[in-house]
């Protein structure tokens, strides 16, 4: 179809009930004696968890609440493509293209899309948008690419189209994660339509060629860095410090999902705990939650999450993206363009960049930092993300 058709979430009652089953007859692994999450997701708060999805999570009470969105969907660039549609009544709003990463999903905005779309219900006057937020190809209720290739830059290809196909020849974009990625490259390759971007995952590195640079990189290397912050900030250090930590630490999952996706489809397609398991364990480390994935998630989101992927079966098109982004047909990805740029940074974060290294390969106009969030901005922290929003767009679009 290549006009959008009004689609309503509704899993068959037969496909809960296998995935009930399923979580009745896990076979369950051993865990050493005295250990917690430092080698993967902890057996205790996994079983814990299989048990609520099993007898207590509402499925039906998910797909109201994904409902309660207008959702659509339409043939574009080869991909029938799913997309949150929803229009402000305001008559300054701005076209706005949401996009989300990995292992999240479009239920990721569920609460800042109001607040996008109504910024005024709560009183005062703040930018208002019309919210258009895709699941990603493989993703959530969108078909998956069926050729080897399809990366961030076409993702990026396809939502242009989408926003044209909608009538929307000028718009404005936000994502984080893979969503920063493709809204980078939108701001990069598509700046006819793309008036300005704004991301909460910055991809920046330092130029070799810049004396600034190569100071703040060897000011962070001293071993009296901590007391002597001559080219960098305090904070900036401690970025620095945690991105190579993660990077270290953390980047395991990455490596098997961008060499062998298709290997590991076979476990997580297959086994509910399986996928809940992996995907959990990165709400838990990439949250700023202190250890205690539910001071940041409930137990409702976290499945809702892992549902949209076992019952869409595409876990393995889904973390296919790194292979076709970081793998053999991979491209030059991290196109930096000329349009204005929003950076928000939140202290959780999987990895953040000096300030002066973002300025050099964007055009980097607002540069704000919180107190509080990590990766999954727009459900940790929703009314921060979506004032900055806000205050970024309302002067420039």
């Amino acid at each position: 179809m290549d006009h959008p058709k009004r689609l309503t979430v509704a899993i068959p009652d037969a496909q809960i009930a296998d995935l009930k089953s399923r979580l009745s007859q896990t076979r369950w692994p051993d865990q050493l004696e005295g250990v917690g999450w430092e080698y993967g997701s902890e057996l205790s708060y996994v079983k814990e968890l299989a048990e609520y999805w099993q007898n207590t999570f509402d499925w039906k009470k998910a797909e109201a609440s994904l409902n309660s969105f207008a959702n659509y969907e339409m043939r574009v660039n080869g991909i029938e493509l799913h997309f949150i549609h929803e229009r402000s009544t305001d008559a300054d709003a701005i076209p706005i293209l949401l996009s989300h990463g990995w292992p999240g999903s479009v239920f990721e905005f569920h609460k800042i899309i109001r607040k996008l779309t109504t910024p005024g219900a709560n009183g005062g006057k703040k930018q208002a948008f019309h919210v258009v937020a895709p699941s990603l190809p493989g993703y959530g209720f969108s078909s998956a690419p069926t050729k080897p290739g399809f990366g961030v830059n076409q993702i990026a290809a396809t939502f242009d189209e989408l926003m044209v196909k909608l009538g929307y020849s000028s718009y404005v974009a936000q994502g984080g994660d893979w969503g920063s990625a493709i809204t980078t490259v939108l701001g990069a390759l598509h700046s006819e339509h793309c008036k300005a971007i704004h991301i909460n995952l910055l991809i920046a590195s330092p130029s070799l060629l810049n004396p600034w640079h190569l100071a703040q990189i060897a000011n962070a290397s001293l071993p009296i860095a901590n007391w002597f912050p001559l080219f960098i900030s305090f904070q900036e250090m401690a970025w620095l410090r945690a991105s190579k930590d993660f990077r270290d630490k953390e980047t395991g999952y990455s490596k098997i999902q961008g060499t062998k996706p298709q290997t590991l489809g076979y476990a997580l397609n297959d086994s509910a705990v399986g996928l809940m398991a992996w995907i959990v364990e990165k709400f838990r480390t990439w949250s700023d939650c202190g250890g205690d994935v539910e001071s940041r998630f409930t137990k409702d989101e976290l499945l809702t999450n892992v549902s949209l992927y076992w019952f869409n079966q595409n876990i393995t098109s889904s973390t296919r993206l790194y292979y076709e982004t970081m793998g053999p047909f991979a491209t030059k990805t991290f196109h930096r363009g000329p349009v204005p740029t929003a950076v928000a940074n939140f202290p959780k974060e999987l990895f953040c960049s000096p300030k002066a290294w973002a300025a050099s390969q964007y055009n980097l106009k607002q540069w704000s930092k919180f107190p509080s969030g990590g990766h999954f901005a727009a459900l940790e922290e929703p009314d921060l993300l979506a004032e900055d929003i806000q205050k970024f767009f309302a002067e420039y679009h």
